[in-house]
């Protein structure tokens, strides 16, 4: 009996539907044994798309925020954003052929940014494959309408509601959750995961995420700033890759008893786990990793759009705080280790997404 061949493709334009991908393939890999899953990055097959991808949302996002946030909730900008994609599907056919080759029975997207360069190619050479995309944020928008999609994994029914309202069939939009790592789910020893990276101390964890837009002089300023609440806590800070933050922190707290950092890792369930309090971007895999753990997250200026809608998702359920700037984030913190409230359960543990997801393949 032959495998059926599910192909999971995500794309880097930010580190969350990359994650989502490989949380996808790893619970394939383990529980999903009459599967052959397989799972690319679209910019390993036309490097190109990567720097493109990263303008359309960087640039636009990040550089002109306000700009961001009127296209954003501008429906005529997504018809427009879709037919440049296509115009330029005409001329690029790399990806279309990567497929083609593969001859997938089923594909799980968890990016929408690029689809409609091949998606309409790819379901007119295959018609009976099966598609679906992971919505990886806590908000629907009209970009995720396409005729030829057979099924939406979202995280809430606050987005079902979204994409019903933008014309996508109910009987389309399934409620699994976001993909995060299995290992969100296993349970470990605390203790001895504090030991493992330098904590010898049973002082709260902050865990400091530097993926949102930070110089090194701030960065410095803030650890200071946090290592000096009282009472005392413990920092964990992530340079989330840079090599300037990482930097900072070596040259600046390189031997604080109270302090552990990494340039990057790829153990972020564990550094969660030993955490009290998550300082961070409101990506929605962050959101939704610190939600299984019942964690609650320090949103640092959110982004127009997703980030936005993410944070709103966070507050409405009491799950996280956001911050305008960086000097209210030491009292920020404070407040939520004082307040030693009972956060929510967490909302996806033991009911795994990537379960729920395969289940339609």
């Amino acid at each position: 009996m032959n495998k059926k061949h599910i192909l999971i493709m995500s794309m880097t334009g930010g580190f969350g539907h990359v994650r989502a991908g490989e949380a996808l393939l790893d619970y394939a890999k383990e529980h999903v044994p009459e599967m052959n899953a397989e799972h690319v990055d679209i910019t390993a097959i036309d490097p190109s798309l990567k720097k493109y991808a990263q303008g359309m949302y960087g640039a636009a996002s990040k550089k002109f925020p306000f700009v961001w946030k009127i296209l954003y909730n501008y429906p005529a900008a997504y018809h427009l954003a879709k037919k440049t994609v296509f115009f330029r599907g005409l001329f690029n056919s790399k990806v279309k052929n990567y497929i083609y080759q593969k001859k997938p029975d089923a594909i799980i997207f968890t990016n929408v940014e690029i689809l409609p360069l091949f998606i309409g190619a790819v379901k007119k050479k295959f018609p009976h494959i099966v598609m679906g995309i992971v919505v990886t944020d806590y908000h629907g928008h009209p970009y995720y309408k396409f005729s030829c999609m057979d099924y939406y994994f979202v995280a809430h029914q606050d987005v079902a509601d979204d994409l019903k309202n933008v014309g996508i069939k109910q009987e389309k939009i399934k409620i699994t959750g976001i993909p995060i790592n299995p290992g969100f789910y296993v349970k470990e020893n605390i203790g001895d995961l504090k030991l493992k990276y330098g904590i010898k101390n049973n002082l709260p964890v902050v865990l400091l995420i530097t993926s949102f837009q930070i110089s090194s002089r701030d960065l410095i300023a803030l650890i200071e700033n946090l290592l000096a609440l009282d009472p005392k806590i413990n920092v964990a800070g992530i340079a989330n890759g840079s090599q300037e933050l990482y930097d900072a922190m070596k040259n600046n707290f390189s031997g604080h008893q109270h302090f552990c950092f990494e340039k990057w890792t790829n153990t972020m369930e564990e550094y969660m786990k030993i955490s009290d309090v998550v300082v961070s971007k409101a990506g929605g895999l962050t959101v939704s990793e610190c939600v299984a753990l019942a964690k609650p997250l320090v949103v640092v200026n959110p982004i127009p759009g997703q980030e936005e809608f993410n944070t709103e998702f966070l507050e409405k359920n009491n799950l996280g705080v956001r911050v305008k700037n960086l000097n209210q984030i030491p009292e920020v913190v404070r407040g939520l280790l004082s307040e030693n409230k009972k956060y929510p359960e967490p909302l996806f543990i033991e009911d795994s997404a990537c379960e729920k997801i395969f289940q339609y393949f």
